[in-house]
């Protein structure tokens, strides 16, 4: 997925530094909601069992790349303004 369009910027002149500063670009946030929810069931005075359920990413929210920022090495690198993963999907599991 292409973030960021790689023909809005050009190459700074020949000993020049360029105009945009270091961090300047940021990627989409990163949003992940996890939740659980448990029940204690007594078997006797002493014994209990506990049901739990735990949900990762509840929403399924795409969460794009593990550093949430576009490629930015330079413009002419391969990929330049690209993000090129994503974080897993919504994940439940019983215990």
């Amino acid at each position: 997925m292409d973030y960021l369009d790689p023909t809005a910027f050009a190459l700074p002149a020949t000993g020049e530094f360029g105009n945009l500063a270091k961090g300047l670009l940021r990627g989409p946030n990163l949003m992940i909601w996890d939740t659980g929810i448990f029940k204690n069931v007594p078997i006797r005075e002493r014994w209990k069992v506990q049901f739990r359920a735990e949900f990762f990413n509840v929403l399924n929210r795409v969460n794009l790349n593990d550093l949430i920022n576009p490629t930015t090495n330079t413009v002419s690198s391969g990929g330049f303004g690209s993000i090129r993963g994503a974080g897993d999907p919504r994940i439940g599991q019983l215990l």
